[in-house]
């Protein structure tokens, strides 16, 4: 079976919308076991909730994965990898240390799709080509 690991933009258009995109309702009818929810999505929906409501549903697009124990999280090594990939991106690529905290997350989603065997789904083409360039992972490019 194929998996799946969709990246918190993709989730955010959802929770803004209130639609998905076409793409992502398909994967969800065709293949829902074999979609995963990163606990790095879920940290970022959550800091990114500003009422009890978006809270709410935050929590609603995770909590399905959380019972049925389809949740991705970044191990020790994980976290390692991403240290000397991120070293390896800022010496090539000084200009992207303001970036830093956003590549950390990106690089570990990243990684954990990459040891899930999963494909990733994003619109955030820039990032995850250039993270893609030190470690190779299935991606998908939404547009």
């Amino acid at each position: 079976m194929a998996k799946h690991l969709i990246d918190t933009d993709l989730y955010i258009d959802l929770i803004q919308s209130g639609t998905t995109l076409p793409f992502i309702r398909e994967l969800y009818d065709k293949d829902a076991p074999g979609i995963y929810f990163s606990s790095i999505v879920a940290q970022e929906l959550l800091a990114g909730a500003r009422s009890p409501a978006g809270k709410k549903r935050a929590e609603i697009l995770f909590r399905p994965f959380e019972r049925v124990g389809r949740v991705v999280t970044p191990g020790h090594n994980h976290w390692k990898d991403a240290g000397g990939i991120l070293a390896k991106v800022l010496h090539d690529r000084p200009d992207l240390k303001g970036k830093l905290p956003a590549l950390v997350n990106d690089c570990l989603l990243a990684l954990s799709a990459r040891s899930l065997g999963a494909t990733l789904y994003t619109r955030n083409r820039d990032d995850f080509t250039l993270l893609q360039s030190q470690r190779s992972f299935s991606l998908v490019v939404v547009s």
